[in-house]
């Protein structure tokens, strides 16, 4: 599983470098058909503002994922090994149980009647057609990728206390 989980979140990291490329783009030619030519496109920032969400979403299991998180640790890292990685496990469990929450409250947002079958505002048809689901499904979707990883950070501890393997830090 750790090997799958490894393979997902290099493709979500590359999935959220495009996403990111895209946005600059889409930027770049808002201020340039704004301010150049004055005739700016309706259309960019809305996208924009959407990518920008998707890459928010998708960007905190790579966190997970690469142990670049902001903590205070200066307790637990004066814990014996062992201590410390059961702790580490304890608050994986607990961001396990978090996504559950947060799983179970984006999804009702997505089916909430104040989001079905509303479509974002924009000035091109394309746009129109958008709903705004797609916007709020990058949460549930954060949700089951953030599970997935803390699950496989969970297995790694487990083994990393039974002495089977070494952790990554």
């Amino acid at each position: 599983m750790i090997k799958v989980v490894d393979k997902l979140m290099k493709l979500v990291e590359q999935l959220v470098t495009a996403l990111f490329a895209v946005s600059v783009i889409l930027v770049v030619c808002q201020v340039f058909w704004r301010y150049v030519l004055g005739d700016p496109i309706t259309w960019s920032s809305q996208i924009s503002r959407a990518l920008f969400c998707w890459m928010v979403y998708l960007g905190i299991p790579c966190l997970f994922h690469n142990n670049v998180l902001m903590s205070f640790d200066l307790l637990q890292n004066r814990l014996p090994d062992k201590a410390h990685t059961w702790l580490t496990v304890f608050f994986r469990l607990l961001g396990l149980f978090f996504c559950g929450f947060w799983f179970y409250f984006s999804y009702l947002l997505c089916v909430s009647p104040t989001s079905v079958g509303k479509f974002f505002p924009g000035a091109i048809p394309v746009i129109q057609q958008l709903p705004k689901n797609a916007l709020y499904v990058a949460q549930p979707v954060c949700c089951v990728l953030l599970f997935l990883v803390q699950t496989a950070q969970i297995i790694e501890l487990v083994r990393h206390v039974k002495g089977e393997k070494e952790v990554k830090a």
